[in-house]
């Protein structure tokens, strides 16, 4: 008897997929989204690939370099460009709108992944929750030719883990009673949230896979990670039972960087970058209709090393030359530096819904 029946949605190699939605040609060759590799001497990442693409063993978050290595041949599309972003905003809202119809308990979690609270609708579809997320599925594929895999659980914790079970265009049905059998043996990394330093500390006890976090005892996973190891434990065993919620107002910051071709120590280019990054923040809080308080600056030079700073407004607004001109109060600091600067970022935080006074001039008058 399922006590929950949530659904999570997630668009399979998403950027990926809407260029050879638009391109079909690309279709059966390697696709690789990300910075531009240079062959091979290029800076930056990937930011996703098509599945053709895996098979040489590239991933998201690989240095693009080392994909241009692994795959000299791969067809390489920049997703810093403005056509690029227009074309997956454009798409994500397609599919966001048809996941909406499904239930009013909606949740976005990014351009290319959602939460739906089916409980009270599953039924009308079939028999069993998979027939919903089949119907999901089919739309999708039919309607906008995108690849999708659906997760479906009791919880949102493990309806994610169930999503990336089958790809691509899995289904993956999980209810806690299936937990044992089909989550078991998976590595812990698969838990949402556990990242690489916490996955290292549970290797280190013996706990490699989410059958073990299950099986230990409270008192030895509160021993090594506190409330955090017992919040591990409620989700392996399906009892998280976190709400599905539109928090698309709710978000906690945006942000975006860029790291330079090569190591800059021309601040008039690298005042430009920051005024591109600051305006496609401000276009993107302006879009959600949102606000900021805070804004955050990262600045890595060469050889690595990094540094953020962090200042925020006696007010919330979404003002472009006030943010603009917080970032570079921020950078002063680093303008004498005798290293050159590979990478620069922006972050807006302490967002809110707009509501009343947007500009600063407002403020002023």
């Amino acid at each position: 008897m399922w006590k929950h029946v949530i659904a999570h949605v997630d668009l399979d190699a998403f950027f990926a997929s809407v260029h050879l939605k638009i391109h079909p040609f690309l279709e059966n060759y390697p696709v690789i989204i990300g910075s531009d590799p240079q062959a091979g001497k290029g800076r930056g990442v990937v930011s996703t690939c098509s599945y053709e693409a895996r098979k040489f063993g590239l991933h998201s978050g690989m240095p693009i370099s080392t994909a241009y290595r692994q795959c000299p041949d791969g067809i390489y599309i920049c997703s810093g460009r403005e056509i690029s972003f227009t074309n997956y905003h454009k798409e994500s809202k397609k599919v966001m709108a048809i996941l909406k119809e499904y239930s009013s308990i909606f949740q976005s979690a990014g351009l290319d992944e959602a939460y739906l609270d089916l409980t009270q609708v599953w039924e009308k579809y079939g028999d069993t929750p998979k027939a919903v997320a089949q119907d999901i599925q089919t739309r999708i594929q039919n309607e906008l030719s995108l690849p999708i895999s659906v997760g479906i659980a009791e919880s949102k914790s493990i309806a994610k883990i169930g999503s990336d079970l089958n790809k691509p265009n899995g289904i993956a049905i999980v209810s806690n009673a299936d937990i044992p059998l089909k989550l078991h043996a998976l590595p812990v990394r698969k838990i949402n949230g556990v990242g690489k330093k916490t996955e290292q500390v549970l290797i280190r006890k013996g706990l490699t896979t989410i059958g073990d976090i299950s099986n230990t005892t409270r008192e030895k996973i509160f021993l090594l990670l506190g409330d955090y190891g017992l919040h591990l434990q409620k989700v392996v065993h399906g009892e998280n039972y976190r709400p599905v919620g539109n928090f698309r107002g709710e978000r906690k910051s945006i942000s975006s960087e860029r790291t330079f071709r090569t190591d800059q120590n021309d601040w008039k280019v690298i005042n430009t970058k920051v005024k591109e990054i600051t305006s496609k923040l401000v276009s993107r809080l302006q879009e959600y209709h949102l606000l900021t308080k805070t804004v955050s600056i990262k600045i890595r030079f060469e050889g690595y090393v990094t540094y953020t700073r962090s200042s925020s407004f006696n007010n919330y607004l979404n003002d472009e030359s006030a943010i603009l001109g917080k970032t570079r109060y921020l950078l002063d600091e680093f303008r004498k530096s005798q290293k050159k600067v590979r990478l620069i970022g922006v972050r807006v935080s302490s967002l809110k819904k707009q509501g009343g006074q947007t500009v600063l001039t407002q403020f002023l008058s």
